[in-house]
């Protein structure tokens, strides 16, 4: 029986690579630099359908005992690497066209970058900072550590409520000499990440929505999309009879 070519994260560095395979690194640290670990998810798109891709079905539609693995996503959630609050993932792709569909609890199905993976290639994405994207405006407002020990210990009672959900959203900076070092195997042909196309696709993880970038994407976005708009042409007569200039007279 065919199985599918499976995505997945590994839990250490391979003593090889795989030719048939794109592999991906990326450093992820604490989910607003405070209790929990930030997550990736990394989803393979389809561009013909404009979404995240159908996984593999199973032989003849039915799945078999013991379960049937999907191939068209994969989580970040066991690293490779550990040091200190980061976590180093490895991630072992087939090759394609693949999307970072969401960080955490929340589906950046508003607007997200793509990744064009080839065969054999190394891709690293660099270091990820996972933040809660708080409105213009908001207090920041984040579950740390100590505060869930007060809440613990004192019941509750003495302490203000813990903040309400909030949708994530991604930093990406390249690597540097204070972060994780790529395993050796990676060190000569790992390539730092190039960004494609970015793409909507529908909220699969059933969670939050939001941009990649968050809101400072979607200001991006608006402008950009204000500055392709043609610029709308002046009457002449009108022109003369309210005395206006052009700048070309000046």
């Amino acid at each position: 029986m065919a199985v599918p070519a499976l995505a997945e994260t590994l839990k250490k560095p391979p003593v090889e690579l795989d030719p048939a395979k794109a592999y991906v690194l990326v450093e992820i640290g604490k989910l607003d630099d405070a209790l929990m670990y930030g997550s990736l998810v990394l989803g393979r798109y389809d561009a013909v359908k404009g979404d995240i891709a159908d996984p593999t079905p199973p032989p003849g539609g039915k799945i078999p005992r013991g379960g049937w693995k999907q191939d068209n996503r994969v989580y970040l959630l066991k690293p490779a690497v550990k040091a200190g609050d980061h976590n180093l993932f490895i991630a072992e792709l087939d090759p394609g066209l693949w999307v970072i569909e969401g960080a955490n609890d929340t589906a950046f199905a508003l607007g997200s970058s793509t990744l064009q993976l080839a065969a054999g290639s190394v891709t690293d994405i660099g270091v990820v900072s996972v933040y809660s994207d708080f409105s213009q405006g908001e207090k920041r407002d984040v579950a740390t550590t100590g505060r869930l020990l007060k809440g613990a210990l004192l019941g509750g009672l003495f302490v203000s409520r813990l903040p309400p959900p909030t949708p994530k959203a991604i930093d990406v900076r390249p690597r540097g000499a204070n972060d994780i070092p790529l395993p050796t195997i990676f060190g000569a042909v790992a390539r730092p990440v190039e960004w494609a196309q970015e793409v909507r696709f529908g909220n699969h993880l059933g969670g939050l929505v939001n941009r990649m970038g968050g809101r400072k994407a979607r200001f991006r976005a608006m402008a950009a999309e204000q500055a392709a708009e043609p610029t709308p042409k002046t009457d002449s007569a009108s022109e003369k009879e309210s005395g206006a200039v052009s700048p070309a007279a000046n």
